[in-house]
């Protein structure tokens, strides 16, 4: 899914409001707003099956490559307690991924500050995601001196066509996914977007099927408190991005 972002000032396209090229939605009308963009549940072909069983059914070369490329992987780890009782965990190993939370100014003098969310349809839990900018890195990124920060400005700009100025990490050493189940960590970052905003036409991978949208602070707030923001990583990297800005006040 392709974006056009070729008008840059505030416009409609039909009732819908746009700044930079982008839809702006309310916590009433996001889910509407992302279905007239194609963003829906998928249609499921027929019941999930293990891996094992999957793995060894007739699969075609490029089922077999998809398998190789994103299908996690498991591990058993074997550990002594400090009461001494032997311990055999299970986890999964997954991929690092990094998030960005940032603010793009509002082109009404009086306008709220809009949020950059990303809307997809996710096959894990099978739940249509609301999330800021976020993905893993890729074979540059690994290369760089700072790979997952090089990743989540990749990722933004790809699937937002808006340049950062720069990026704060939020988090020194990454925060666990889930702790017990596997390894994976999320890195969140907070972004300066690069002014003047010249916008870009997304550019997003050929699996990518998702739309980015703009959504005024507060509503986006709205959102997370209404439990529609289903992402624990989202909630992550907006709480520390705010704080970061002073926001946030803390008792």
């Amino acid at each position: 899914l392709y974006l056009d972002v070729s008008a840059y000032s505030c416009c409609k396209r039909g009732n819908v409001e746009t700044q930079y090229g982008l839809p702006i939605v309310t916590s009433d009308t996001v889910f509407a707003e992302l279905e007239q963009l194609g963003i829906q549940a998928w249609r499921q072909l027929r019941p999930p099956q293990d891996l094992v069983t999957y793995a060894e059914s007739d699969l075609s070369d490029p089922q077999r490559e998809e398998l190789a490329r994103f299908a996690p992987q498991a591990q058993a780890a074997f550990f002594e307690q400090p009461n001494g009782r032997l311990f055999t965990g299970f986890r999964s190993m997954g991929r690092d991924w990094g998030t960005v939370f940032a603010l793009v100014p509002n082109q009404h003098e009086d306008g709220e500050e809009l949020v950059p969310i990303i809307g997809e349809w996710k096959h894990g839990a099978e739940v249509l995601s609301l999330s800021p900018p976020a993905g893993v890195p890729n074979k540059k990124d690994q290369t760089h001196p700072c790979p997952m920060e090089r990743c989540a400005k990749r990722e933004f700009e790809e699937e937002t066509g808006l340049a950062l100025e720069s990026l704060t990490p939020l988090s020194d050493h990454g925060i666990a996914v889930s702790s017990r189940q596997t390894n994976q960590l999320v890195f969140p970052f907070l972004g300066i977007i690069k002014e003047p905003i010249r916008p870009q036409p997304s550019s997003l991978d050929g699996t990518e099927h998702l739309a980015c949208i703009l959504v005024p602070l507060s509503e986006w707030w709205k959102l997370i408190t209404q439990g529609l923001v289903l992402e624990a990583s989202s909630h992550v990297v907006t709480l520390l991005a705010l704080k970061q800005l002073g926001r946030l006040q803390l008792i």
